[in-house]
Order: structure tokens, then C-alpha cells, then sequence
């Protein structure tokens, strides 16, 4: 027999996930009862123990007799965004979800949901979706739309004249217009991924039409502060889609303290200030130096409408250089947006605060790679975005936006990145083996050489970066021979298949004392074998982790290694 609480409690739970399409928290059960969670917890484990609720380890269900569900394999494929659109993402996976949860015929798949456009949906950040392929959808139903060649989104579609309305589930979110769009499929199930949620079967709430709410263990996924907050990116080789893969494999380390040696978009660094560790950020490129003060050692500074105003106008009393107009015409910019560079790179040196110009430098460098074919700077290319051909690649529509339009999207993007971990998390600029902070781990991702032999050259890929952030002395390092206006050719031990050996035992014995953990690619030179053979030498006990994953341009079929060092 339940008592009079005990049943009120049951029927809320009932009603909550009826009307919200999710469980309620155990937090959310004492607001609206006024109890405190230890008494809402005494309460839920008495309902369990009368068999109305089943026990399991991490999650609460409604009891029910029925027969054990069947399990299916369907791939997991990536991320999808549940608010603005996201690069494309092939890095599969598989996922084991009942197979009375999925439609009698036809293909499915899962994606990640990352963001919040869809909550009214009752489809939240961290949750995964299942999908149905399928080319079409009726108005109203939610669907993976592919955008922009190579974006994918999460949202109601409408169709309406001329044009296609992608609708949030979220009355503070305005919709997505395209002319254009694929339909990829629609959802039909929702995986939820929550911690001290209750959770209650779906075979008594969805009825035929509905959206139905798949509820099994707390899948590991990122926790704490979320990586969705962590600014998009095309940069080259950013480990942003691996970091939840990077944290699983590294969280029952005993560390508090980490360098991120190789720092890179600082999406790694990022990820380990939000699960509370302290970040050494380090960066030999400036450009990504900077990034490591906007976003690692930043705090809480941030870009104000003031100062926003400031760097994206044109004063009168400056005399701006035109370097830009001169050097780069008609290599990779317009010269209406050549002379936009000319300006706001002036103004963005005037500004005294470290950490915003850091945040300011952090913008101008996404909206230019966003406005460039391949997100590269290695060729003289602009007549790519300049002709009137059918493409089979790229985005006109973002090249052609205006760089104050990106410049505006990505400081509203970095703006909501910045949180305080409470450490103090320091950005340095140095080079590899000059480094000698003191630190319990040391990550390591180095560039890539591939086993044809040929490097990953960072500063031949951005060098127009570098050159923004040092843009009074930028003159100094063109070498105006080559087409592009590179940076003039400075050796690198990093790139050089015959000094790779020898590089990666320098930093191997350097960092000995440490946990050592190491990103890597099957395909590179040295060898996965060499490189176990390297930490040898100076550790006891190393694991090898690997995951299939495609990166962008590659065709082939390649992992991601993680070497794990210890003592």
C-alpha cells in the first residue's frame, strides 16, 4: 500500500513525462513538492522497494511486466545541432537500442544531439537521436536537414513558397530560412542522457504519431560544463568531435594538473578546464597562442557591444595602413573585404585588455577561415568563389556573407565560451621543448606526418593568421616569391620525416616524469609500433586506445590513436 506522497509523487512523475515528453529530476520532484532531495530520494527508494518503481543501478523505471526487449545494433554516426547548424560529421559508432522502438521497415541511424533549439520537443543537449532515412517529411514533423553542402541541423520543416522553414522547438530561437535543403531523415525515437533522472518506460506513454522516448543507462558522454559551448571551428586537425572519446580514456588518471603542449584550437585544453583540472595551454603559432588566452586562461572578460562598435569601425582620426590591399589583391579576398582587414586589424592592436583583444583576434581569425575554400590558406584560390560554376564542394553563400556578419556570429560564439573553472589556467607561446611548467600530465599532438611522408605545415596552412596577429611586423616574414604570400620557409623538426624520430624521443625523455598522453593517427610516420617502442624507453606501462574516424579531406579509412604512459 502507497501512502497519500507516495502515490502524489508517482502520478507527477506520470503527468511530467506526458506533458514534457522527459523525466523529472529528483531536484525537480522536491521543488514541487517543497521536499528536500534526501527525502525525495527516501521516497523514490520505498517505491522501488514496493515494486512500483524497477531498481537499477543509475536510472528509475516504472515497473511493468513485459517481455524483454530485443536489441538492435544501429550506427551511431556523429553530432547533430539542435540550434545553429554544425559541419557534417562521419565518425561512426554503434549504438544498441530496443527494436520495438524502431520502425517496422527501412534504415536507421543515431546522431548526438548538441544544443537547445529543440526542448520543447522534449529533445535536450546530450540526447540522442534516433532517425529514420528518408527523403521527404511532412510539415511539422522533425527531421536532419542537411544545409550549406555540409551542415546538419535538427528541426521542424515547413514547407512554404519558394523556400523551406526550419522551425525551433524553442519559443527564444528564431527559425532557419533556406531556398535549399536535404532531408535526411526524421526522428522516431529519443535516447535520453541524463543523470538522476527518473526514468519511465515509453511503452506507457507514446501513442501512434508520437515521438517516443527510449530510456536506458546514462550513456558516457561529456559532462559537467558542456563541450556544445566550445566555439565552432574548421581549422585543421581539431579534436573537437574526440574529446568525449579523449575524456573516457583519460578520467581515471590521477592528474589535477595538465599541459596541453600542442595546443592547437585548444579544444582539448578547453575540455579538461571543464571537468575542473588546471591548464597549461601551449601553442607555438601565435594565432593559436591567442586562442588559448581567449578561450583556456580567460576567465570571465568578455566583448561588449562597446567594444565591438570600436574594433568594427572606421575612425577618423586613425591613419589605417593598407598591407593587406597591397600584399594579398586578388589572392584571397576581395578588395572591399581586403581593405576590411586593413581596418579592423588596426583597431583590434588598439585595444589594450589582453584577454579581448584575445577574444577580438579569436573572431577575425574563424570569419576568415570560414570565408576561404578548404578553410586554407595554402593556395592563391580566389577565383574559386569568384566563378559562376555548379560546385561540388564548399559554400558560396558563407564566402560571400559579409566578414562583419561572421566577425559579429563568432564573438557572440566565443563570448558564450568563457566560463571560470576556478583555476589559474595560463596560455604560453613557446616552443615544445622550451616548455617547463610543472604539470602532473602532458598531452601531446603533434603535427602529422603521413606515412607517404609528407607533413602537416601549420604555418603554411594559416600563415595568414600569424601574420594578422603580428600585423605591424607581417612585412618581415612574406616571402613575396611565392604566389600566395606565405611566410618565408622556416624548418621544422615536427615536419621532416628524417628528425621525426628523433623529435618525438626529445619530448618522450623531456616529460618522462609525467603521465604522458599522446593523439595520434594509425597512418603516420613513426608507427604506431615505433612510437611504443619510443615510450619504452622511458615508461613502464602504456595502453593503446583506438577509434575509426574520418577526417576532413581523407578518403581513407584511418584511426585515432591514443598512447596512455604511465609509470
Amino acid at each position: 500500500m502507497l501512502t497519500q506522497k507516495q502515490k502524489q509523487i508517482f502520478e507527477y512523475i506520470k503527468k511530467y513525462i506526458k506533458k514534457k515528453g522527459c523525466s523529472p529530476t529528483q531536484k525537480e520532484i522536491g521543488k514541487h513538492f517543497g521536499l528536500v532531495k534526501s527525502t525525495v530520494h527516501q521516497h523514490i527508494e520505498i517505491l522501488k522497494e514496493k515494486g512500483v518503481l524497477n531498481n537499477q543501478t543509475r536510472a528509475i523505471e516504472i515497473a511493468k511486466n513485459k517481455k524483454p526487449s530485443i536489441l538492435v545494433n544501429i550506427p551511431l554516426l556523429g553530432t547533430i545541432a539542435a540550434g545553429e547548424p554544425i559541419e557534417a560529421i562521419e565518425d561512426k559508432e554503434t549504438i544498441e537500442v530496443p527494436k520495438s522502438q524502431l520502425s517496422k521497415s527501412g534504415e536507421h541511424f543515431a546522431l548526438r544531439v548538441r544544443g537547445d533549439s529543440m526542448i520543447d520537443e522534449g529533445i535536450f543537449d546530450g540526447d540522442i537521436v534516433v532517425i529514420r532515412k528518408q527523403p521527404d517529411a511532412e510539415n511539422g514533423e522533425t527531421v536532419v536537414a542537411l544545409i550549406n553542402d555540409n551542415e546538419v541541423t535538427l528541426k521542424k520543416i515547413y514547407k512554404e513558397k519558394g523556400r523551406f522553414r526550419l522551425q525551433p522547438a524553442n519559443p527564444s530561437l528564431k527559425p532557419f530560412f533556406t531556398k535549399e535543403l536535404i532531408v535526411q531523415g526524421k526522428v522516431i525515437s529519443i535516447i535520453r542522457n541524463y543523470e538522476n533522472n527518473i526514468y519511465i518506460s515509453s511503452e506507457l506513454l507514446a501513442s501512434s504519431g508520437e515521438i517516443k522516448n527510449i530510456y536506458k543507462e546514462p550513456l558516457t558522454l561529456f559532462r559537467g560544463e558542456d563541450i556544445s559551448k566550445f566555439p565552432s571551428t574548421r581549422f585543421q586537425g581539431s579534436k573537437t568531435k574526440l574529446v568525449n572519446w579523449i575524456w573516457d580514456n583519460t578520467k581515471n588518471l590521477e592528474f589535477e594538473t595538465m599541459v596541453d603542449l600542442f595546443g592547437g584550437t585548444g579544444s582539448v585544453g578547453y575540455m579538461f578546464k571543464q571537468k575542473g583540472k588546471r591548464v597549461f595551454y601551449n601553442d607555438y603559432l601565435k594565432f593559436n597562442y591567442l586562442t588559448g588566452v581567449a578561450l583556456i586562461e580567460n576567465s570571465d572578460t568578455k566583448l561588449t557591444d562597446d567594444d565591438l562598435g570600436f574594433i568594427l569601425a572606421k575612425h577618423k582620426n586613425v591613419k589605417y595602413p593598407d598591407f593587406i590591399q597591397r600584399t594579398f589583391k586578388n589572392i584571397y579576398y576581395t578588395d572591399e573585404e581586403n581593405r576590411w582587414l586593413d581596418i579592423v586589424s588596426t583597431n583590434i592592436g588598439k585595444v589594450k585588455d589582453k584577454y579581448k583583444q584575445a577574444l577580438a583576434y579569436f573572431s577575425l581569425f574563424q570569419s576568415c577561415i570560414i570565408k576561404r575554400p578548404y578553410n586554407l590558406f595554402h593556395r592563391k584560390n580566389l577565383y574559386i568563389r569568384k566563378a559562376n560554376v555548379e560546385r561540388s564542394f564548399g559554400n558560396k553563400t558563407t564566402w560571400d556573407k559579409p566578414f562583419r556578419e561572421h566577425f559579429l556570429n563568432f564573438a557572440k560564439e566565443v563570448n558564450e565560451a568563457i566560463f571560470d573553472n576556478g583555476k589559474k589556467n595560463i596560455a604560453l607561446n613557446q616552443d615544445a621543448f622550451d616548455f617547463n611548467r610543472k604539470a602532473d600530465l602532458i598531452y601531446i599532438d603533434t603535427p602529422y606526418i603521413s606515412n607517404r611522408g609528407i607533413g602537416v605545415d601549420y604555418i603554411d596552412f594559416y600563415h595568414f593568421l600569424e601574420g594578422l596577429c603580428d600585423y605591424n611586423n607581417w612585412i618581415n616574414h612574406v616571402d613575396y616569391d611565392s604566389k600566395h604570400r606565405k611566410f618565408k620557409n622556416k624548418k621544422s623538426i615536427w615536419t621532416d620525416r628524417n628528425l621525426i624520430y628523433n623529435a618525438f624521443n626529445k619530448i618522450f625523455e623531456k616529460f618522462q616524469n609525467n603521465t604522458l598522453v599522446i593523439s595520434y593517427r594509425s597512418d603516420g610516420i613513426p608507427s604506431v609500433e615505433e612510437i611504443v617502442s619510443l615510450l619504452k624507453k622511458y615508461k613502464k606501462n602504456i595502453s593503446i586506445k583506438q577509434r575509426a574516424y574520418k577526417y576532413a579531406l581523407n578518403h581513407h579509412k584511418t584511426y585515432e590513436v591514443l598512447f596512455i604512459a604511465t609509470d
